[in-house]
């Protein structure tokens, strides 16, 4: 097509042949292009072809030449059509990148309303907690006056009983100074052991702060705070634990689900269950509830040489045995995946895998669904929390917790931790 455009070229307008026109020597132009031409070259009445530069005595005869004439048409026509084709297909394109701008600026929205209502609360908690701190501090502080006023009132008691001792003393001693002067020695024997017995032992009193009060007053305070903290805990959006069962008639006939279906073992042997249309032909279980809201679990994966755990819409197909068939190998599920051959973990979903660093061994997964914003989260557990990938999609079914077992595998779903207790 490239070299058969360059014969399509008018050599006087070197644009594409307008009603192409031949002269006798066999070059063609332009029907206006050749006649302009012709005109221009006239001289003593002598026409010249612009290409061949054959001269004619007369002016020559121009011919329609109908097949050029034809392939031109019929180029233009499939230049049209391919042209529609990709108008139709920027079109479409631009619609969905118009879309998936809508979409972006709704997620834009909701991250904004849900900052917004998470700085709210967070602040609302905090003002509380200070105001709360500032209740316990007064109340220490105050047990400590308590305290302090009791023990300082009793050496104060004692201060002046001794002060009066002091004063009665002093009256002795000099009652006694004067007896040395007396020149009656019988009143002298009479008095002078009766002082000495009176006052020869002196007491000791010690007084002490007594902290056990302010000490129970400290513990209740801060038992009292340590349960509001709790309480907010399990309370606050997104941090709410849930309770995540697996679905038995869901789950592949290789994989055993335990009594209390939290966790799934891959095992060669067919365990027989009943088919069924919610039954995975590979190697896949569900949860028993579905998600539409905020949601957070955690996977025990440690037993497990390699796994896939994400979420899936109810309606990926379950019986094919494809690669269509896995978490993330479709349009309806979302997964992060660990493949031992690989050495690496992986996000998917639609069959893109995009390689996730980790920095250790995965041993617990923390899996963070929040419906409303259309974002799916996947966290590293263990000292710390590490966030390992996200995805960002709007989420147009129902979702289901999702886990892939391979042989020699096995994973756990971890219970819901209580709440912490007050300590009383």
């Amino acid at each position: 097509m490239e070299s058969l455009g360059g014969e399509l070229i008018c050599c006087i307008c070197l644009d594409i042949y307008n009603d192409p026109m031949m002269l006798t020597c066999g070059h063609n132009f332009c029907l206006q292009c050749i006649h302009r031409a012709l005109a221009a070259t006239n001289r003593s009445g002598r026409y010249t072809c612009p290409e061949c530069k054959i001269q004619y005595d007369q002016y020559p005869v121009i011919l329609r030449n109908l097949k050029l004439r034809n392939i031109i048409q019929g180029l233009q026509a499939n230049s049209q059509k391919k042209l529609q084709h990709s108008l139709s297909d920027l079109t479409r394109e631009r619609e969905a990148t118009e879309q998936r701008i809508d979409n972006l600026n709704e997620q834009k929205s909701k991250i904004q309303e849900t900052s917004d209502s998470l700085e709210k609360v967070i602040n609302q908690f905090f003002t509380m907690i200070e105001e709360d701190i500032k209740k316990f501090q007064k109340a220490v502080l105050g047990e400590i006056s308590r305290k302090k006023e009791h023990a300082l009132g009793q050496v104060s008691r004692f201060i002046q009983e001794l002060e009066m001792k002091k004063h009665e003393l002093s009256k002795k001693i000099q009652e006694t100074q004067e007896l040395l002067h007396a020149d009656d020695p019988t009143t002298v024997l009479q008095q002078g052991p009766e002082i000495v017995d009176r006052y020869h032992q002196s007491d000791s009193v010690t007084v002490y702060l007594d902290q056990t009060p302010i000490s129970l007053t400290l513990k209740r305070c801060l038992s009292s705070l340590i349960h509001m903290l709790s309480e907010f805990i399990h309370s606050s959006p997104g941090l709410k634990p849930s309770d995540v069962f697996l679905d038995i008639k869901t789950a592949c006939n290789y994989i055993r689900v335990s009594p209390d279906c939290r966790s799934a073992s891959y095992i060669n042997v067919d365990q027989g269950y009943p088919e069924g249309p919610e039954r995975f032909n590979v190697c896949q279980v569900l949860s028993t509830c579905s998600f539409s809201a905020q949601h957070y679990w955690v996977v025990d994966v440690r037993k497990a040489k390699e796994w896939i755990v994400g979420v899936v819409y109810q309606t990926m197909d379950r019986k094919t045995l494809a690669d269509e068939a896995y978490i993330g190998f479709n349009d309806k599920s979302w997964g992060l995946e660990y493949r031992q051959h690989h050495h690496c973990l992986s996000a998917l979903h639609n069959k893109v895998r995009e390689e996730v660093a980790a920095n250790s061994p995965i041993h617990l997964l923390g899996v963070y669904v929040n419906y409303q914003s259309g974002l799916i989260s996947f966290y590293q557990l263990g000292d710390h929390m590490r966030h390992l990938y996200s995805f960002s999609a709007p989420f147009t079914e129902i979702l289901y917790a999702a886990f892939c077992v391979f042989p020699d595998s096995r994973i756990t779903i971890r219970k819901r931790e209580p709440r912490y207790k007050a300590a009383r």
